[in-house]
Parts: C-alpha cells; structure tokens; sequence
C-alpha cells in the first residue's frame, strides 16, 4: 500500500477529517523523510504504509478527543522528526505550535521542514527541556504539551508538565506497555502539579497496534525546583 492509500486508508477508519490542503502538506513531509533516507535516520520506518500509519495518522488521533483551537499554545517535547507536533500544527492551522528539540541535526531538519512546507503557525527551538522548563516565556507558558516516544512517563513528565500552564493538559503518546508506566509515574505527577485525567486506548489501522493517550492535567503550579537540572531526570527519575 502506497503512502496516499495507506494515509486516505488510516484517517477513514480512525474517522479523522483529512482536508485537501492538509493531504498535500502531509505528503510533502512524507517526501523530505524519504529523500534523507540512507543518510540521516529520523523515524526508523522504511515502508510507506508503516509512515503513514504509525507517523501521521498516530499523531493526529488526538483529535477525536481533543478539539484544540485557534490561538492556543502547544509545545511538542522532543519532536525529533515533527512528530507529532508538525502533523497537529498541519491539521489544526490556527494552532501555534512549538517544536522542542535537543539534537542540533534534528532541530535542523524541522527548520528546513517548516520552511519547505510554509508552516507560520510552527517553530523550532534547540535545547535541552531542562533548560528551557525554567525560562519565563516558556515556564507554564502553553495550553498543551505533547510527547511521543521520548522517555518513561515518570521522566517524561518531569520534562513537560513544567511547561503547562494550571489548567491545561500535558498529552502522552504511549504503547501497549505505558499502563505499566503508570503507577510509577504518579507520583512525579504530584510533585509537578498534575494528575493523570483519563487514558484512551485506540488500535492503529492495518496494523492493529494498541495506542494509549494519556490526558494529564496541570492542577497547580510546578514548584521552581523543577525542571531539575540537565540530565537528572534520565538519572534519577522522580
């Protein structure tokens, strides 16, 4: 199955809506990935079907529960390569989307991305979440944050529920194996102001992969201490 097919395919039987600009967009993206394949490994994923299944249509099953809307800030920790920050950014326009990511080629690659594809609601920032998690502009500065394969939840949201103002939500992307995350991550949800909402569990097309996204909401400021400095939360997680 070819990318289009398999992407038309997907979004059909996740019953999400799929604008005709947003197709184009997501192609586009789909051929910068394969024109750097052989020299710059981004996703892991080789055959068309698996992108745009497990890449593309993965990232934007948030929104069959989540209506974002225009204006609102989000911010994607660890984007690697966009995902899935760049397909929610693609999908929902008026949404201003931020793409954190702590490897300078990767970072690179999502400058070239969003100026190849003329995204104005998307930006890139170079860093380490560590670091940026304590500045002012950044610090409890978005309605949403997002991750995908990134970190264990109890490490994960050291990382991002800084960033999340009271009130908002912090969006985990997770295998089968995150329920088991859970229970350890609890309570590094309570030292950083949130608590675990709900988790929808979904099953990728065609492949059948269960999928888990976990709701995390920002129920009181992150204490200052937090995020901990680079590093520390990989060692020793809360």
């Amino acid at each position: 199955m070819e990318f289009r097919e398999a992407l038309l395919y997907g979004f059909e039987k996740m019953n999400l809506a799929l604008q005709p600009e947003a197709e184009a967009l997501f192609h586009a993206y789909y051929e910068r990935l394969k024109a750097l394949e052989g020299t710059v490994n981004l996703t892991g994923l080789k055959k068309p079907e698996e992108m745009a299944i497990k890449l593309f249509v993965d990232s934007v099953a948030a929104t069959r529960w989540v209506t974002f809307c225009a204006g609102e800030r989000l911010l994607d920790v660890g984007s690697g390569a966009g995902f899935p920050g760049v397909p929610l950014g693609i999908s929902v326009p008026g949404l201003e989307v931020v793409l954190l990511e702590a490897a300078r080629r990767k970072a690179d690659f999502l400058r070239t991305l969003i100026t190849t594809l003329s995204l104005k609601n998307v930006a890139v920032l170079w860093g380490r979440a560590e670091e940026y998690g304590h500045l002012k502009h950044y610090r409890e500065g978005f309605d949403w944050a997002v991750a995908r394969a990134v970190a264990p939840l109890r490490e994960l949201a050291e990382y991002a529920v800084p960033f999340v103002r009271p009130g908002g939500v912090f969006l985990a992307y997770k295998g089968a194996r995150g329920m088991e995350e859970i229970e350890a991550a609890h309570g590094a949800m309570g030292l950083l102001g949130a608590t675990l909402e709900k988790v929808e569990e979904y099953n990728l097309p065609r492949t059948g992969e269960r999928r888990l996204l976990m709701f995390i909401r920002k129920t009181a400021s992150t204490p200052p201490s937090f995020p901990r400095r680079a590093g520390m939360p990989r060692k020793k997680p809360l």
